[in-house]
């Protein structure tokens, strides 16, 4: 019998800045989802802002301009009534509040009392359902394209959950960035340019038997703690692609007592989910989604086969077939 593993990273929420992290820290709903992360990743981009925002009463759209502050930019258009939470909305009392950075729908005036968040997009979460195919959400083609970062830190909570380890308590290298990381854009914050990412993993087990093989119940039972993939997704990230704010590189890896080394693996590997892609001086990895949630050969792949790590690029080491249907 042989065994391989595919891991996929998965975001639990859409990203976040610094900044709305602080917020999203004392909202009861966002916490429990939040604490479904145990892997995490801290990136730099400049802000998007939304702007030129047009509203059609008639055909209840509302269309905006999308743009990375000195960057790429897109045009978007919002079918309101398709909208999830909104489609069962009272049309006559619905309100829209609009900032170059969100977009909010009421069920009554803006910030009164008895008036409630039907659905909001920040500029993140716009990306986000985006890539995601949410209903209403129309345009915005280049979606991957503007959500391209500096990748900074990835880090894992060995116990516990992310929440815990990179929100809720004090971060040595969350502290770390806000500190030294420069402007990306004139003006801007950097906390507004750091982007909080909170994934959990996803894996796909693969075995081979001969056909002699005596099966006993036990060959297929996973009892790997899935603490263990996490520890070593954390290093094969971090050998490949040595983010600036890792101090330890992992440069045994794939060799470990914690990870998947000698797990019973002939070969094992990690790619992200998501349509984003993350840049540092040593490298490059572009994921990308399936609309069904399959594995997209859109998303670059780090592969791990016995003592050979290997980051492979989709298009060049690989076939790249899209992740969606033009």
């Amino acid at each position: 019998m042989t065994r391989a593993k595919i891991s996929k990273l998965e975001l639990v929420f859409p990203p976040v800045s610094n900044q709305e992290a602080v917020w999203f820290r004392d909202v009861p709903e966002v916490e429990e989802i939040l604490r479904q992360s145990d892997f995490y990743i801290i990136g730099g981009r400049p802000e998007i802002k939304l702007s030129d925002f047009q509203r059609d009463d008639e055909e209840a759209t509302l269309s905006f301009d999308v743009s990375v502050e000195g960057g790429p930019s897109d045009h978007v258009l919002l079918r309101i009534k398709d909208l999830p939470g909104i489609e069962e909305a009272d049309p006559d009392n619905l309100y829209i509040e609009l900032g170059p950075k969100f977009v909010r729908f009421w069920d009554g005036p803006v910030k009164q009392d008895g008036s409630e968040v039907l659905e909001w997009f920040t500029t993140e979460k716009l990306l986000w359902s985006r890539a995601h195919e949410w209903p209403g959400i129309e345009g915005l083609d280049r979606h991957a394209e503007l959500a391209v970062y500096d990748l900074l830190y990835v880090g894992i909570a060995k116990t516990g959950d992310s929440f815990d380890r990179l929100i809720d308590k004090g971060h040595h290298a969350r502290t770390a960035i806000l500190a030294n990381e420069p402007q990306r854009f004139p003006g801007a914050r950097v906390s507004d340019e750091t982007y909080l990412f909170l994934f959990r993993t996803e894996s796909l087990v693969m075995q081979t038997f001969e056909p002699e093989h005596d099966f006993q119940d036990s060959d297929f039972e996973d009892n790997l703690d899935r603490k263990q993939v996490v520890a070593d997704a954390e290093k094969a990230f971090v050998s490949m692609l040595k983010p600036d704010y890792n101090k330890v590189r992992f440069a045994r890896y794939p060799k470990g007592s914690d990870g998947l080394y000698g797990a019973g693996f002939l070969r094992y590997g990690y790619l992200v989910n998501e349509d984003v892609t993350f840049n540092t001086a040593h490298g490059r990895v572009r994921g990308a989604r399936d609309p069904q949630g399959f594995i997209s050969n859109a998303a670059d792949f780090i592969f791990v086969d016995g003592d050979d790590v290997r980051l492979m690029v989709s298009g060049v080491d690989f076939p790249t077939q899209p992740s969606r249907t033009p």
